[in-house]
């Protein structure tokens, strides 16, 4: 596992370093650094005042930018743009390790499903995959959250085969608080979700009860503050932006008139002075809007009572094919996502994997995986399926209602689970056409 894991890692690197030439300033492989993008906040906020501006986070969950945090500190250094490059770097190797861990861990869970030499080869197929390789140098936390969702599942299927190890809910409820601090997908009511999962497993109550418990004090504390300082209950600063998208609602808010609001900001001169960087704040380093200005507060709020009002008042057949048409642009390649990548448009491999996971192949191998499961399941194992299934099928109703656009990269999420149920399922029909076409021995 061990060899799997720096070999993937090593490859990643290796691809890095040979489009080096073509990267943007020698170093971004998609023209975009992490301040660029619209969930952090400036480099320089996380520089100066990395503990204030964490805490006066409303706009997406702290994770990534707790890393950049880090970093920035690691680096120390004055010049903003040279500080910028340093942590983007350091980001890169971070990503790439979590190359090798993902890799790891497909290869681990495979193994426990499969014989050694298809896990490997399996392994090493995905390990390619150009969605892998897109956001492993895009600068923001989709990779991060993909490997968390694959070893939360990892941890759930465990949990499943060893119902005697008691210390596996405790890690699960780690992972769990790791996608709720990582992802804006993940609220509250998630971890009731995942708790579901946990009694349909059978699970005994007890542990149940102290998953919810340890999952409630770390979230619930934050969510406290998050109500305290901007009076919500959610770390997600623009649902009403993305709901109204997903319904195709553009009448009165739309991406360009939520860039341009910022022009329209009037900061006081005693808010200047009383509210930290992060809040006040316009611009980051990069020209790009800081979203996680204070006064977007107040528009996020009117943009939700806008959403809430054109959901009840669309005809139920525009939701229905505005959410279809979501459907469609998730099953789109993930690695077809907005920006162009100097890496991964000049894989030869691109167009076959594209094919293979995106409409109408990938669905027709899930349904082929589902309906061949389906065939050997027996009575409670369907219980288990769906015990399992629940958290995949919560990401996927998410992404579909909750966006439009974006959608093939949230598919990105539970790519590598999807891959691995597809992979085992397809090895046991293949063994079991082998045992019934090989000959029996004679006695």
């Amino acid at each position: 596992m061990l060899l799997i894991a720096i070999g993937a890692f090593l490859f990643q690197i290796a691809l890095e370093y040979t489009a080096k030439p073509y990267a943007t300033d020698g170093l971004y492989y998609q023209q975009l650094s992490s301040e660029a993008m619209m969930q952090t906040v400036s480099i320089e906020d996380l520089r100066d005042a990395p503990l204030q501006s964490i805490v006066s986070l409303y706009m997406q969950p702290p994770a990534l930018d707790i890393i950049r945090a880090i970093l920035a500190r690691i680096w120390a250094s004055s010049d903003s743009h040279l500080l910028l490059q340093k942590v983007d770097r350091s980001i890169y190797v971070l990503w790439a390790m979590l190359c090798g861990l993902m890799a790891a861990l497909i290869f681990w869970w495979l193994s426990k499903t499969t014989q050694m030499g298809f896990a490997i080869l399996a392994t090493v197929f995905f390990s390619a995959h150009p969605a892998v390789i897109f956001y492993a140098t895009f600068l923001e936390s989709t990779f991060l959250s993909t490997v968390l969702v694959l070893w939360t599942y990892y941890l759930l299927w465990s949990i499943w085969q060893n119902p005697q190890k008691p210390v596996l809910v405790f890690i699960f409820a780690a992972a769990v608080l790791a996608l709720f601090f990582t992802r804006s997908l993940f609220q509250w009511p998630s971890i009731v979700l995942f708790a579901l999962s946990l009694f349909l497993l059978k699970v005994p109550i007890k542990r149940i009860v102290l998953f919810l418990v340890v999952c409630g004090v770390f979230t619930g504390f934050y969510l406290a503050k998050q109500h305290y300082k901007f009076g919500t209950l959610s770390t997600f600063g623009w649902s009403g932006l993305n709901l109204c998208r997903a319904i195709d609602s553009f009448e009165r808010y739309n991406m360009r008139s939520y860039w341009s609001y910022i022009n329209g900001i009037k900061n006081t001169e005693e808010q200047e002075h009383s509210l930290p960087s992060v809040l006040v704040r316009r611009y980051k380093i990069s020209g790009t809007p800081n979203f996680n200005h204070v006064s977007y507060l107040r528009l996020n709020e009117n943009m939700m009572e806008y959403c809430k009002d054109r959901l009840l008042n669309t005809p139920v057949n525009h939701l229905i094919i505005s959410y279809l048409h979501n459907i469609w642009i998730y099953f789109q390649p993930s690695s077809r996502y907005i920006t162009s990548n100097v890496i991964v448009d000049r894989l030869p491999w691109r167009g076959l994997y594209d094919w293979l996971f995106s409409f109408p192949v990938l669905l027709g191998l899930l349904l082929f995986a589902g309906l061949y499961w389906l065939t050997k399941a027996k009575g409670p194992d369907f219980i288990v399926g769906f015990a399992l299934a629940l958290p995949g099928l919560y990401i996927f109703l998410v992404s579909v209602l909750g966006e439009k656009g974006e959608n093939m990269r949230l598919k990105f999420f539970i790519e590598p689970v999807m891959f691995i149920f597809i992979a085992c399922q397809i090895y046991a029909m293949v063994g079991q056409i082998y045992q019934k076409v090989l000959p029996k021995p004679s006695t």
